[in-house]
């Protein structure tokens, strides 16, 4: 099995999947090996597959799916077994709580955090950012696209240009990995997994055990929705390629903010200086009075 799956491997890069696709399908393939799958029996996985209680029906889909393509490379078919996948609210966290993860999180999970609050970047995206990617004169960081989506280049605060210099220049990429891949994500996962328990635990506040990478690209494009009610610089700036994908987000922002106070901070400044530095933290203009400038944020 383990030849076959080498096999399947080389099979997906030369019918020019990509990477990210690669290493998942690959992932899938291996694990069905390690519950004692039967990779040349259909019957058998279809069993196995079915028996996995702890799969959503949505799992159970995408290994569904992969195993029919892992199938087609042995010139081999099979009658794969129905499950629907059904889209799921997600759920969105407040930006303190964002915050107080990034506040709390390790030298590298907080800057990648950061990344992913800032720029609604998946976790597979971020991890495969190189120094290179970073421009601080134009305060721009570039995203190599995965799973389908679109490359952007996306401006960043100065606060995050900082976060990111703490972290040692190891390799090419910032988050210090040779190679990027399957593994460095899952320990990711697990960083951030520890941060949230401890910090739930302190707070008591036990939302926070539901925020993840992908959660805070959900807040991303619902909250750059509210602040533009512009739907394709939300589809541009998450790198989705049909607008389907994005049109979620205007559900999301109907509820969220319909049930919301409205509350603000405000600021009140006098220089470009005072100005400069509190857009830099999420404050948005909102008028002139009194001979100064007025600035509000979200609560």
């Amino acid at each position: 099995m383990k030849g076959k799956i080498i096999e399947y491997t080389w099979w997906l890069k030369k019918e020019g999947y990509e990477e990210s696709t690669i290493r998942a399908r690959t992932y899938i393939i291996q694990n069905l090996v390690k519950r004692s799958a039967d990779l040349l029996n259909p019957e058998n996985v279809k069993d196995l597959i079915a028996q996995v209680d702890t799969w959503s029906e949505s799992r159970k889909k995408v290994v569904t799916d992969t195993y029919t393509n892992f199938l087609s490379m042995l010139g081999l078919k099979w009658q794969p077994p129905r499950y629907k996948v059904t889209q799921k609210i997600p759920f969105i966290p407040t930006e303190k709580e964002i915050d107080d993860l990034i506040a709390n999180a390790g030298p590298k999970t907080s800057p990648a955090l950061k990344i992913a609050k800032e720029t609604g970047a998946r976790i597979g995206e971020i991890l495969q950012l190189k120094w290179i990617d970073l421009d601080e004169e134009h305060r721009t960081l570039k995203i190599q696209a995965e799973k389908g989506s679109n490359s952007r280049i996306l401006s960043v605060s100065t606060e995050l240009i900082s976060m990111v210099k703490t972290l040692p220049k190891e390799s090419e990429y910032i988050f210090g990995s040779a190679t990027y891949g399957h593994g460095l994500q899952k320990d990711f996962g697990r960083m951030l997994s520890l941060t949230r328990k401890t910090l739930a635990r302190k707070l008591q506040n036990p939302r926070l055990l539901k925020i993840t990478y992908h959660t805070i690209r959900h807040w991303k494009g619902t909250i750059e929705y509210h602040k533009t009610k512009d739907i394709i610089h939300v589809q541009q700036l998450l790198g989705h390629k049909s607008i389907n994908n994005t049109m979620i987000y205007i559900n999301l922002e109907r509820a969220i903010f319909k049930e919301s106070n409205e509350e603000f901070t405000v600021r009140a400044v006098d220089t470009l200086e005072e100005a400069c530095k509190i857009m830099e933290v999420g404050f948005e203009y909102v008028c002139d009075m009194d001979g100064k400038k007025l600035f509000r944020k979200r609560k």
